[in-house]
């Protein structure tokens, strides 16, 4: 993991990025959709993170090969979630009646990550492979902080702000300052690519196509609630994929990856097989050219972040990319 190589330089102009989005133990559909698109011998130059989309970055930035996907697909299939939200429910009611922070402990979840390969002492200066950028909600002011413009950030820290999902995790401190999940912010961080020069992305987005129904009918608070934030999430990541629309000359590869089975973000017991079916999806999409979209602005020479402000006057040759 976080692994250092010599930096390799495209030579026909483009900047490809990879963007991954946040969803719990759904991460490992991405792990499966990296490696088909390795196998096509499509290597990312930046690596963009949210949340578990962090984690999983986090691999390809320094080594952004197939042996560094399998040692991933190795720590996917250990990980349980102990090792990420430990504690019976006795200790989480505990945890809540005395007024902690979260209803885990992260600091497990801390030493797995170091047994998985990234060391405190590494920071973003210290990849070469591919740029990294990680994302997390700056905790007092509510606004988006992307880890790795600095050389000397931290990895590690970077990854435990960028997982503090509450109420699960606290919020992870770095210098004095608190931070939690990137994805309280923007779970598909599609506008921190196109800051940094992207101009070609594969979009990992850990979601259900808007055509594709439940399987589970709602039940009790816990899943009316999990809904009513997923909704929300969706919104959010529409609105980058909008602003990546609005951008000039970019070409856009939209992945959505989801499972039919009901299993919970929490459930870490099923990764074997996310690992397939991520790898499957991806290959669908790839094969039917479902996933490009080449975005042609036509729309005036400003800021991109102001032109979601003007009306989309835009041309695109899309393909229904998430109707695979």
């Amino acid at each position: 993991m976080c692994g250092r190589a010599e930096p390799k330089h495209r030579r026909d102009g483009m900047k490809r990025a990879f963007v991954l989005s946040g969803g719990g133990s759904l991460g490992a559909l991405q792990v499966g959709a990296l490696r088909l698109l390795l196998e096509k011998n499509i290597v990312p130059d930046i690596v963009v993170g949210c949340s578990v989309g962090a984690l999983n970055a986090s691999f390809l930035a320094g080594t952004p090969t197939l042996q560094e996907v399998t040692r991933l697909e190795e720590v996917w299939r250990s990980v349980t979630t102990e090792r990420v939200y430990p504690g019976s429910k006795l200790h989480i009611l505990w945890r809540l009646v005395t007024g902690k922070d979260s209803l885990h402990d992260n600091r497990r979840f801390y030493e797995f990550l170091q047994e998985s390969g990234c060391s405190p002492s590494l920071t973003f200066g210290d990849l070469h492979g591919a740029r990294l950028y990680v994302t997390a909600m700056h905790l007092p002011t509510g606004r988006l902080h992307v880890f790795g413009d600095n050389p000397h950030d931290l990895v590690l820290d970077a990854l435990m702000a960028s997982t503090a999902l509450t109420p699960l995790h606290p919020p992870w401190e770095i210098n004095g300052e608190r931070y939690v999940d990137g994805g309280t912010v923007t779970p598909l961080p599609l506008r921190v690519a196109l800051e940094r020069g992207a101009t070609e992305i594969y979009a990992l987005h850990l979601h259900r196509p808007d055509a594709e129904p439940m399987r589970k009918r709602l039940r009790g608070v816990a899943d009316h609630i999990n809904h009513a934030v997923s909704t929300m999430l969706r919104q959010q990541a529409h609105h980058d994929l909008h602003l990546a629309e609005a951008a000039r000359r970019v070409r856009l590869h939209y992945l959505p990856l989801w499972s039919d089975d009901p299993i919970e973000p929490t459930d870490f017991s099923h990764s074997a097989a996310l690992l397939e079916q991520g790898y499957a999806r991806a290959a669908a999409l790839m094969e039917k050219g479902n996933a490009a979209t080449l975005i042609e602005g036509n729309v005036p020479r400003m800021r991109w972040w102001l032109q979601w402000t003007l009306p989309f006057r835009v041309h695109l040759r899309r393909n229904q990319m998430s109707r695979a």
